[in-house]
């Protein structure tokens, strides 16, 4: 059976730093694509991105307890991809979104978390030039990689070709296209 696009939940968790650029157009075009979205903070309370724009989080990340996603997606920045790499608590989703076989995605420095987490291992990746380099990994440097069940983005100017192929490998090519129509790319 088709999930409707209201069925499908993605978590977005949102450390103080993160790069707003991504984090908005991931929340937007999640939302237009009719996903159900959880903006979660490190903390309770607003988060302050790397270029000083506010967002309030709809729930800290401590309220998740027992919930599942279909999509984890971290947003870059620095520090905020410093904050998700160094949170026990993010790490710990990560790794059990990917064990459950769920799709896992970061963009810009974001990566570095999901090197932490241990999942990028033998993947392709791309990332923020030099975002990897203490992971070890080489990143492909491709605007956005697939492998499997990892998406990942090479930084915030392919924010929008980011979340479009989130969108479509979660609802489906039609989605994508009823998404991206409206915004006259």
């Amino acid at each position: 059976m088709t999930r409707t696009p209201d069925a499908i939940r993605v978590l977005v968790p949102l450390a103080p730093g993160a790069e707003e650029l991504e984090a908005v157009t991931l929340i937007d075009l999640f939302r237009r694509a009719g996903f159900t979205v959880v903006v979660a903070g490190l903390e309770p309370g607003p988060v302050t991105c790397s270029r000083g724009t506010v967002i309030v989080p709809d729930q800290p990340l401590d309220e998740l307890a027992g919930q599942s996603f279909d999509l984890i997606v971290l947003p870059g920045g620095l520090p905020g991809a410093d904050h998700l790499r160094d949170d026990p608590r993010v790490q710990a989703l990560l790794r059990g979104q990917a064990d459950a076989g769920r799709l896992v995605a970061a963009i810009c420095a974001a990566p570095k978390a999901l090197a932490s987490a241990g999942i990028l291992g033998g993947r392709r990746a791309t990332a923020y030039p030099g975002a990897l380099d203490e992971s070890g990994l080489q990143p492909t440097g491709a605007a956005v990689e697939i492998d499997g069940d990892i998406v990942t983005g090479r930084g915030p100017g392919v924010a929008m070709d980011f979340a479009l192929t989130l969108i479509e490998r979660l609802g489906g090519k039609a989605l994508r296209e009823r998404v991206e129509a409206p915004l006259l790319r």
